[in-house]
């Protein structure tokens, strides 16, 4: 049994799914940083889905996600703006809209006039 802290890289799904039968309602952080849905090629793996495909893509993955963290658990979800609308909108329905969302947009300027910050339930 795995007692302390644990980084696993692989296939997200299968690795999520392995996890639930040992940690479902354990996990106190979850970090994933998903294909941003670019087009970009230049990626070792595919980024270049039609929205529907990627929202499932994001579904399948985020409904695992919930089921192993906590009370007090925290997700991460690393995306640029090109998929963010539609991810705050699943994460609204997956997550019953109990999330907290910082959204940090910058230019090549980093400044303070440069980032925006907002929050919602």
């Amino acid at each position: 049994m795995i007692k302390d802290n644990l980084i696993i890289k692989g296939n997200n799904l299968l690795a999520l799914h392995t996890l639930k039968s040992n940690f479902a309602g354990k996990v106190k952080l979850i970090y994933i940083d998903p294909p941003y849905n670019t087009g970009n090629d230049s990626f070792n793996y595919n980024d270049n889905f039609n929205h529907s495909t990627w929202l499932t893509f994001m579904k399948n993955r985020l409904e695992v996600a919930r089921d192993l963290l906590s009370e007090d658990g925290v997700i991460f979800v690393q995306c640029d703006d090109n998929e963010q609308a539609y991810l705050k909108v699943l994460m609204d329905e997956i997550f019953d809209g109990i999330i907290l969302y910082n959204l940090f947009g910058k230019k090549k300027k980093i400044n303070y006039k440069n980032m925006l910050c907002s929050y919602a339930n």
